[in-house]
């Protein structure tokens, strides 16, 4: 008969630690895979306020490109402000090699293409097609031939918008804050050849609203200039002039006093008598 010695059971002790051992293990699991996705989410959603910043800065350059002036509403734009604004739309989105061009690079294009861009900007405005623009751009309407004929490529220095901020106003409505990067200083470089995106030289807030699927621009406002701290140092250097006193009983200014030359013949007079006598 062999004199095998069976394996001692585990205490009850030693049962429970496996077991509390085992759920906090579950537990690790459990908090970690929720990092994973709570980090996850974070990410995805700068992913995608990133990428609707960069759907809104292509949906206004159209307008910041003319720095236009302020409206509360698409009725209160010039006629000027929504035709440029609708051209520009066209080039930036149509393939201008599908329209005549002549021997100066001016390109030809029927006033029904740049409809399509105006309504997709601003939705239904009304507005009058005319010859729009300035020595920088010029936009000649033809009205026999119900076209419009511009620069090929136009070159102009203008401003590009950066999206700050995007306020929700409700389902249908947001507020965009704007700044507006100056001409050739979209990227810059510092000594060390690193890049970087210059300061805003002003600020305008957009208000875009919700038509159908797609965005349109409602108004546009002044959110106060932020760029001038060195036009306002300089100012200060400048020596104001001093302000006359004023006397705090009767509100009256006060001129310096002057003694009277009689007077002061008088007192120098004086000790003379008082010798004689």
């Amino acid at each position: 008969m062999s004199n095998t010695t069976k394996p001692a059971a585990p205490k009850n002790g030693s049962l429970r630690m496996i077991i509390f051992g085992a759920v906090v293990m579950v537990f690790a699991v459990i908090g970690l895979i929720s990092s994973v996705i709570f980090v996850g989410q974070g990410v995805s959603s700068l992913v995608n306020q990133d990428s609707q910043k960069e759907d809104f800065e292509w949906l206004i350059t159209p307008l910041v490109l003319q720095d236009p002036p302020q409206f509360e509403n698409p009725e209160q734009m010039t006629d000027s402000t929504i035709i440029t604004a609708g051209i520009w739309r066209l080039i930036m989105n149509a393939d201008m090699s599908a329209y005549p061009t002549d021997s100066m690079n001016f390109v030809t294009v029927p006033e029904t293409d740049v409809e399509i861009q105006i309504r997709e900007l601003f939705g239904d405005v009304e507005y009058t097609h005319q010859t729009v623009g300035d020595t920088a751009l010029m936009i000649t309407y033809d009205e026999s031939s119900k076209s419009y004929v511009f620069p090929a490529v136009p070159y102009i220095m203008a401003y590009t918008p950066d999206v700050e901020e995007i306020e929700k106003v409700d389902g249908e409505t947001l507020v965009l804050t704007v700044g507006y990067i100056p001409p050739g200083l979209v990227w810059q470089s510092d000594t060390s050849g690193r890049s970087y995106r210059p300061e805003p030289v002003k600020e305008m807030l957009y208000t875009v609203k919700k038509s159908g699927d797609a965005w349109t621009v409602y108004s546009v406002a002044n959110a106060g200039d932020v760029g001038h701290e060195y036009d306002v140092a300089e100012s200060s250097q400048i020596e104001e002039p001093s302000a006359p006193e004023t006397s705090e009983v009767s509100g009256e200014t006060s001129e310096p006093a002057e003694e009277p030359a009689e007077s002061s013949q008088k007192e120098s007079a004086a000790p003379e008598e008082g010798t004689a006598a």
